[in-house]
C-alpha cells in the first residue's frame, strides 16, 4: 500500500469566532483579535477596560460545554480551522499536510453533505477516516466497501481545529485546557483533579491584580483557621462581596466528587453527584462569576486594571 503526499485542490485556513468578546461590565459584544489572552483592551461602547481571556469566557458563559464538545471542541485560546476538499485515491493511504503547523495535534473532522462535522465519512461504497494525526500532518485512510463495484473516487472536504502560534497564556488557562483534554478522552479522575488546580490558580490570578499573594493568603487562612482554598475565597469576598449562594454550593459539589474519586472519601452524603463535564461546567461558571463580581468592583472603584501579576 503507497502513501500519497496529496496537497488539497482547495485549501481555506479561517479563524476561529474566538476573537469575538464580550464586556463583563456591560455584556456588549465586540471583535477584538489579541496577541496575548493577558493584554488589557478596552469595550468600545462602555469605555471600560478588560483583561481579553475574561472577555472571551464571558462571551461562551452560555455554552461551556463547547470546550468539550466530543465533535467540534473549541480551543480555550485563539486558535484556527483550516481544511480543504481533496480527492480520495481508493483503499491508499494520502498524507495530507496543513497549511501551517498546529501547537499540537488538532481535532480533525469531516464534512458531510448536510454540511456536519464528523470524525468519519461513510459514503456510498466508501469508508473515510483520519489516522496518524500530528501538528503538520495526517492520514486520510480510505477503505472501499465492494470492489466489484463501478464507483467514482469521491470528493470530500475536511476540517482541522487547534491552536496555531505562540500565545501568552495565564498558567490556569494551560491547566484548564489540559483538563479539557482528560476530559475529552474520559480519564475523568485526573480531570477533577487539574479543574480544581485550575480554579486554585485562576484565584491567584484575581488576588495579583488586587495586590495580595501567597503570604497574604496564608495570614488570613491562618486567622480564620480555614483551608488555603476557602481563604482565597474569603478575601475575595472582602472585596466583591459575597458569591452567590448557587455556585459557592456547586464548588462544595466540586470538592466532594474530587474528594471522593481522588482520595475515596466521603465527607458530604448528600452532595449532588458531579460529572467530569459536569465540574468543567461548575469551573466555568465560578471563573466568570468572580470576573463579573471583579469587574462590577473595578467599576464602582474607579479601579483601572493592572495585569502584571495575572500569571
Amino acid at each position: 500500500m503507497k502513501n500519497h503526499q496529496t496537497p488539497p485542490v482547495q485549501s481555506f485556513l479561517l479563524s476561529l469566532p474566538i476573537s469575538i468578546v464580550s464586556c463583563p461590565s456591560c455584556s456588549s459584544e465586540f471583535d477584538q483579535p489579541c496577541e496575548t489572552l493577558n493584554a488589557i483592551i478596552q469595550c468600545p461602547n462602555c469605555n471600560r477596560q478588560l483583561i481579553y481571556i475574561d472577555g472571551f469566557l464571558h462571551h461562551y458563559r452560555r455554552r461551556p460545554d463547547i470546550f468539550i464538545d466530543s465533535v467540534h471542541p473549541l480551543p480555550i485560546a485563539p486558535g484556527f480551522t483550516m481544511g480543504g476538499e481533496i480527492s480520495v485515491i481508493s483503499n491508499e493511504l494520502q498524507v495530507i499536510t496543513f497549511d501551517a503547523s498546529y501547537n499540537r495535534p488538532p481535532e480533525v473532522f469531516f464534512l458531510s453533505k448536510d454540511g456536519e462535522a464528523l470524525r468519519d465519512l461513510l459514503l456510498e461504497n466508501h469508508y473515510i477516516a483520519a489516522v496518524s494525526i500530528s501538528s503538520e500532518s495526517f492520514i486520510l485512510l480510505s477503505r472501499t466497501l465492494d470492489r466489484e463495484l463501478d464507483y467514482l473516487p469521491p470528493r470530500i472536504r475536511w476540517m482541522a481545529v487547534g491552536e496555531i502560534g505562540e500565545h501568552e497564556k495565564p498558567v490556569w488557562i494551560n491547566i484548564l485546557q489540559n483538563a479539557a483534554d482528560l476530559i475529552l478522552k474520559s480519564e475523568d479522575r485526573a480531570a477533577f483533579v487539574m479543574l480544581q488546580i485550575a480554579l486554585d490558580f485562576y484565584y491567584d490570578a484575581v488576588l495579583g491584580q488586587l495586590k495580595l499573594g501567597s503570604r497574604d493568603v496564608k495570614t488570613a487562612s491562618r486567622r480564620w483557621k480555614m483551608s488555603d482554598r476557602r481563604a482565597k475565597i474569603r478575601l475575595l469576598e472582602n472585596y466583591f462581596g459575597r458569591f452567590p449562594r448557587n455556585v459557592t454550593n456547586k464548588l462544595v459539589d466540586l470538592a466532594e466528587m474530587r474528594n471522593r474519586v481522588v482520595h475515596g472519601k466521603i465527607e458530604h452524603p448528600k452532595a449532588h453527584i458531579l460529572s467530569a463535564k459536569d465540574a468543567f461546567n461548575v469551573i466555568i461558571e465560578a471563573i466568570v462569576t468572580t470576573n463579573d463580581l471583579k469587574y462590577a468592583y473595578f467599576k464602582r472603584e474607579n479601579i483601572t486594571i493592572d495585569n502584571e501579576n495575572d500569571d
